[in-house]
């Protein structure tokens, strides 16, 4: 398929990768050079503008950092925009943002889909994203093919919007986790047990979870951990940060209270406030161990 890709950040190039080693022709374009240029070297077109992009492509994804940003890729898109052609947006937004961005692409004719993904770069450089669609179930039918090369698991969660609504409830539970699994390990360090039988212990009992699994914040107990890795992240902070915000306004408009999204929003602040806001958002611990008296 003739594939398009704008925004080629710590998941977009590595899906762009994964699109070309399945055998499409992929045009992108993206805010810097340097990741431009790696995706030209591994078999991509440099199509030189986002309207370009749109133009030279069947299915075009987008995936950038927030909902202005969303916004302005299709504004430059919409003049190319129309039958035959399907944007696919893989960004995490406001979900009523998406549900506009659903309205003023499909009035051109063209499909639209909004698919944010869950994974991290890891699932991003091994095609093993789960992607949660919003939008018509034909639209996605279509794009299937396109989808494959970057994911392991594609559900569709209902119409316009409801990717975006599942990602951040998915994002807000694992937010939640994390903020546990940092409070257990200072409680354990404190007392003095060891963070290696405590990993061990927490992998086998109720306690068991996906941050605990892989972000436990000790170095060494898991070794492709961020903190074993000098907190490189696989989920930035800021971005961590941005989602729950998203979440927290979607939950007032709903009606709905996110007490402990409130709760883990406040020490993200204050892991970015200490400038950590570019690690992984597991660094939250790292305030949580120091208030703790722990370093």
């Amino acid at each position: 398929m003739k594939l398009g890709f704008v925004g080629l950040g710590a998941m977009g190039l590595p899906m762009t990768r994964n699109l070309l080693e399945a055998g499409h022709a992929v045009s992108v374009a993206s805010r810097s050079r340097p990741p431009i240029d790696a995706a030209v070297a591994a078999g991509a077109t440099d199509a030189g503008t986002i309207a370009d992009v749109a133009a030279a492509a069947e299915v075009v994804f987008v995936c950038v950092p927030n909902s202005p940003d969303v916004v302005a890729v299709l504004n430059e898109m919409l003049p190319a925009l129309g039958p035959g052609k399907v944007v696919i947006d893989c960004s995490t937004i406001d979900p009523d943002t998406e549900r506009e961005q659903h309205a003023r692409v499909s009035a051109t004719g063209c499909g639209y889909l909004d698919a944010p993904l869950s994974g991290g770069t890891v699932g991003a450089e091994r095609g093993t994203l789960t992607v949660m669609v919003g939008g018509d179930a034909s639209v996605l039918d279509s794009v299937r093919e396109a989808l494959a090369p970057v994911s392991s698991l594609v559900v569709h969660v209902g119409g316009p919007g409801m990717g975006q609504v599942v990602k951040l409830c998915n994002n807000l539970v694992y937010a939640a986790q994390m903020l546990a699994t940092a409070e257990a390990t200072a409680l354990a360090l404190r007392a003095g047990a060891d963070p290696a039988q405590l990993h061990q212990v927490l992998t086998h009992s109720t306690g068991d979870c996906v941050a605990v699994r892989t972000r436990l914040p000790v170095a060494g107990v898991v070794p492709d951990s961020p903190a074993s890795n000098d907190w490189k992240p696989g989920f930035m902070t800021d971005l961590m940060a941005k989602d729950l915000d998203l979440a927290l306004g979607f939950g007032a408009r709903s009606g709905v209270p996110l007490a402990s999204v409130a709760v883990v929003r406040q020490v993200l602040t204050a892991a970015s406030v200490a400038g950590w806001g570019r690690e992984d958002f597991s660094a939250l611990a790292k305030v949580v161990l120091e208030l703790a008296g722990i370093t």
